[in-house]
């Protein structure tokens, strides 16, 4: 399960002029919804037990989605726009913790347990489980663990080529396969929730002052959000997709997306972004609640 949008979070200024907005990659191309929303997609029939679920993450490769939330967390006192190294100690001790893995699988589970029945399951199963679909889940999990710095620049760089030799079927079937991603989610509202939601919960630590409610903070970086995004997130989004599926056949990305614009997959993926970006927003949140009392450059 791959999310290819690379999802960075803009300058705030609703804080003060030296804290600055960190580059944030998400795992994962997303919608946050509330967990009450989460329930309201539950599908109609038997819940799923939670080895069922287990399962589904493991055929899908959501299992390294969650995983790779753990990847975020040393970029939170760059959110906050704190970079004392004192305070990034301090954070990383406290987040540790906070972003196990096996803690958030177990919290994936939870989640899905209420909302998947037999019929999402098998939806998953019938295109994940294919030779297509194993192909997929193996370079996607490689992906959501991939932290190298020049990735951004492979990916620019073989989009670059592909328009520079006209590769104009290649180039229309990775933009189809983002644009079926994207029917699912709203990456730019789920960043800014999660955004949001830690500087919140930071502040109520005394970590930072904010100059600004909670409302108006939510509206300023989504509204900045959005404002990257109209000048980059697309082809950022299909430079992704070229260099995550180079190896995979124009046919086969075609096949992918066709899969994907199934409603019953958009259903599923719906519900698994919202899982995904409702983990990463309470880790970090739990994370910012544990610095209470801690002070930018305070020492261990």
């Amino acid at each position: 399960m791959t999310y290819p949008q690379r999802d960075r979070a803009p300058r705030s200024r609703a804080v003060a002029a030296t804290r600055k907005m960190p580059d944030l990659r998400a795992p994962i191309l997303s919608l946050l919804l509330a967990l009450a929303l989460v329930l309201s997609l539950a599908l109609p029939g038997r819940a799923a037990s939670r080895e069922e679920v287990r399962d589904f993450l493991t055929v899908t490769g959501f299992d390294a989605a969650i995983d790779s939330i753990s990847l975020s967390s040393d970029r939170g006192p760059a959110m906050l726009g704190l970079d004392d190294p004192g305070f990034a100690t301090v954070w990383n001790l406290m987040a540790a913790p906070v972003f196990d893995p096996a803690q958030m699988q177990e919290m994936a589970v939870t989640m899905l347990q209420d909302t998947l029945d037999e019929e999402a399951i098998r939806t998953a199963h019938e295109f994940y489980g294919s030779e297509l679909g194993r192909r997929l889940v193996e370079v996607e999990n490689a992906s959501h663990m991939d932290e190298s710095e020049d990735r951004p620049e492979l990916s620019d760089a073989l989009l670059a080529h592909l328009i520079e030799e006209r590769e104009v079927d290649r180039i229309a079937a990775l933009d189809r396969l983002v644009s079926a991603l994207d029917d699912t989610s709203d990456g730019v509202a789920a960043m800014a929730e999660v955004q949001t939601r830690f500087m919140i919960a930071a502040r109520d630590a005394g970590v930072i002052e904010l100059r600004v409610g909670d409302e108006a903070l939510r509206d300023l970086i989504t509204q900045q959000f959005r404002e990257m995004q109209s000048d980059n997130g697309s082809q950022d989004a299909v430079a992704h997709a070229a260099w995550t599926y180079r190896d995979f056949t124009t046919e086969e990305i075609d096949a992918y997306a066709e899969a994907l614009e199934d409603p019953g997959m958009q259903r599923v993926y719906e519900l698994m972004n919202a899982v995904q970006y409702e983990v990463m927003a309470d880790r970090f949140e739990t994370a910012a609640g544990l610095l209470e009392g801690a002070q930018p450059g305070q020492e261990l």
